[in-house]
C-alpha cells in the first residue's frame, strides 16, 4: 500500500508540474531531450559495485596502451608525489616542555631514525618507502583503491620489524565470491551502525594463473589498542561508497575511442604514404589479361589482376594501357584540432591543464604560469588526501615502534593524547612547483617575505624543497669556510675623522713600491 500512495502521489506531481514553467528544467520528463534519459537512483554502492571490476579492467588496459591516459596518471604522480614524500618533523615544544633547542634536536633524532625505517619498509624487501608512495598513490588512482596491511618482521641487521604489505584492490573481495549484502559490500565489512569493521581479502589475485582454490582472511580495520591494522585509502564522492572509484572512469569510453581513432588515422596515414597505382586497360585488352614483371633472378612472375611495383623495377605493360599514380592525401590535417578539443575536456575532469596534458606550452607566460597555478592547486589538494590517508598512519606506526623499542626517548606518547599528537607533528615535503620564469618567482618571493605573508621555510618547500634548519645550517657553514679563505670579504671601510688626511708627496712610494706621478692624481 505504501509502495502504491508513493507511486499516486509521484504521478499527480508529474502531471501537476507538466504544464508548470517552475522547477528544474533538467528534471521535466516531457522533454523530447532527456524523456528517454531515465537514470537509476541507486545508493553508492548499487551503483559502482556491480561496474567496478570492469571499471578496473579497463583503467588498466588505458593506461597500458593508450599514450594519452599513461601520461595523465604520469603527471599526477609525479606532481602529487614526485620522487616521494619526505618526512620534516615539526614538534609542538611548548605543550611537551621542551626548549627550541632541545625541540630541534629531537627533531634531527626523529628523521634519522625514521630514514633508518624507510630502507626496510616494504615487507617482499623490494621497495623504498619512497617508491611505495608512488606506488600507492598510483594504484588508489587507477585502481580506485589499494590495501596497505601493517605486519611486523625483523630480519637479519635491520633496526625496526614494521613492514608494509601492499594489496591490489582486485583481492579486496567477498570471501567464497558471494553476494553483497547489508553487512559486506565489496569486500569491506561494516557494522549495524554502517561502521567499518574490516577488509576481506583473498590469500593471491583472482586473476592469477596459478591454480588452486583461493583462501581469505579477515584484517580488523582497527585492533584492540585503537591503532589502525590496515588502511584502504580511496577518494571518497558519496556517503556510503565502500570502494575507490577509478580515475579514468568517467573518460573511460572517450579515452578509448579516441586511441581507436588515433590508431585508424595512423594506418590510414601509413597505408596512403605507400605509392600504388591503378592500370588501365585498353579497349582491346581481355580483362584476364596477365602482365608480367621481371623477378630478382630475371625469372617472369604474374599478377592475378594486381599489378606489383618493385624498387627501382622497369615493367613493361600490355599495348594500350596506361597507369594511373595515386596522389596521398594524409595526414588528416582536421585530425589534430579534433584531438585537442577532446583532449581539453579530458584535462578537465582529470584536473590537468590542457598544457600539462600535452606537455607542450606554446600560450603567453600568463597562461601558461595559469595553468601550472591550476594544476598545482590540484596537485596539492590530492598530497593532503594522500598525507591523511597513508602517510600520517604509516608514520605513526613507525613512531609507535621507535618509541616502545626505546630508539626514541618520547615522554607521554603512549599514555597522553595531547603530547601523541604533539610528538606526531610533521609536514611532508613533496615536489616543488614549477617555475616557468625563476627570476619573476624569485622577485615575488621577496616581496612577499618583506610584507610578511610567507616564510623563508614556506618558501624554501615551494620553490627549491629542503626546509630552512638545513639550509641555514649549511649557508652558515659556507658563509664562514669563504671568510676564513678571505673570499667575497669586502674591504673595511675607512673610519670616519674629523681632520683631513694628508696628502702623501708625489714622489712618496706605494705600498707596491711604485711612485706616484703628478698624472695619476
Amino acid at each position: 500500500m505504501n509502495a502504491l500512495a508513493h507511486s499516486v502521489n509521484r504521478s499527480a506531481q508529474a502531471i501537476a508540474g507538466a504544464g508548470s514553467s517552475g522547477g528544474y528544467e533538467g528534471g521535466r520528463r516531457d522533454s523530447r531531450r532527456t524523456r528517454s534519459w531515465r537514470p537509476t537512483g541507486g545508493s553508492a554502492a548499487a551503483d559502482l559495485l556491480p561496474d567496478l571490476p570492469d571499471l578496473v579492467a579497463r583503467s588498466r588496459d588505458l593506461e597500458r596502451n593508450s599514450p594519452l591516459a599513461l601520461g595523465a596518471i604520469q603527471t599526477k604522480v609525479n606532481g602529487v608525489i614526485g620522487t616521494g614524500l619526505r618526512l620534516k618533523s615539526q614538534l609542538d615544544f611548548r605543550v611537551l616542555g621542551l626548549s627550541e633547542e632541545q625541540a630541534i634536536a629531537a627533531q634531527d633524532d626523529i628523521e634519522r631514525e625514521f630514514e633508518l625505517w624507510q630502507r626496510d619498509a616494504d615487507w617482499s624487501g623490494v621497495l623504498h618507502w619512497m617508491d611505495m608512495q608512488r606506488l600507492i598513490y598510483r594504484s588508489a588512482r587507477v585502481s580506485g583503491d589499494i590495501g596497505v596491511v601493517r605486519r611486523y618482521r625483523k630480519d637479519a641487521g635491520q633496526t625496526y620489524g614494521l613492514k608494509l604489505v601492499l594489496i591490489e584492490g582486485d583481492r579486496v573481495c567477498n570471501p567464497n565470491r558471494m553476494a553483497d549484502s547489508d553487512r559486506i559490500k565489496g569486500g569491506v565489512q561494516v557494522s549495524a551502525s554502517g561502521v567499518v569493521e574490516g577488509y576481506h581479502f583473498s590469500d593471491r589475485h583472482p586473476g592469477d594463473m596459478m591454480g588452486g582454490a583461493l583462501k581469505w582472511n579477515f584484517v580488523p580495520r582497527v585492533g584492540t589498542n585503537g591503532s589502525k591494522l590496515m588502511l584502504l585509502p580511496f577518494q571518497m564522492q558519496r556517503p556510503g561508497q565502500p570502494r575507490g572509484v577509478p580515475l579514468l572512469a568517467p573518460i573511460v569510453q572517450l579515452v578509448k575511442q579516441l586511441k581507436d581513432l588515433t590508431d585508424a588515422e595512423i594506418n590510414a596515414a601509413v597505408n596512403d604514404a605507400m605509392l600504388f597505382a591503378f592500370e588501365q586497360l585498353g579497349a582491346d585488352d581481355d580483362a584476364d589479361h596477365v602482365i608480367s614483371a621481371p623477378g630478382a633472378e630475371g625469372e617472369q612472375q604474374t599478377a592475378d589482376g594486381e599489378l606489383k611495383i618493385e624498387d627501382l623495377a622497369i615493367i613493361t605493360t600490355a599495348n594500350g594501357s596506361t597507369v594511373e599514380m595515386h596522389t596521398p592525401s594524409r595526414p588528416n590535417t582536421a585530425f589534430e584540432p579534433f584531438m585537442l578539443a577532446i583532449i581539453k575536456q579530458m584535462g578537465v575532469v582529470l584536473e590537468i591543464p590542457f598544457e600539462l596534458m600535452i606537455m607542450h606550452f606554446s600560450a603567453s607566460f600568463s597562461a601558461s604560469r595559469g595553468a601550472l597555478e591550476i594544476a598545482w592547486k590540484g596537485f596539492l589538494s590530492e598530497k593532503a588526501w594522500f598525507e591523511r590517508e597513508v602517510a600520517d598512519v604509516v608514520f605513526e606506526w613507525f613512531f609507535t615502534e621507535a618509541v616502545a623499542t626505546g630508539r626514541l626517548k618520547a615522554k607521554g606518547f603512549l599514555t597522553e593524547a595531547g603530547k601523541r599528537m604533539a610528538w606526531l607533528g610533521k609536514q611532508w615535503i613533496g615536489p616543488t612547483r614549477i617555475q616557468i620564469n625563476p627570476q619573476v618567482e624569485a622577485n615575488a618571493d621577496q616581496k612577499d617575505l618583506e610584507m610578511g605573508t610567507k616564510t623563508r621555510d614556506q618558501i624554501i618547500t615551494e620553490r627549491t624543497g629542503g626546509d630552512f634548519q638545513r639550509k641555514h645550517a649549511q649557508l652558515t657553514h659556507e658563509e664562514m669556510a669563504r671568510r676564513k679563505d678571505g673570499i667575497g670579504q669586502s674591504a673595511p671601510a675607512p673610519a670616519a675623522t674629523s681632520a683631513k688626511p694628508n696628502p702623501k708627496p708625489a714622489d712618496e712610494p706605494d705600498d707596491d713600491g711604485e711612485t706616484k706621478k703628478d698624472d695619476d692624481k
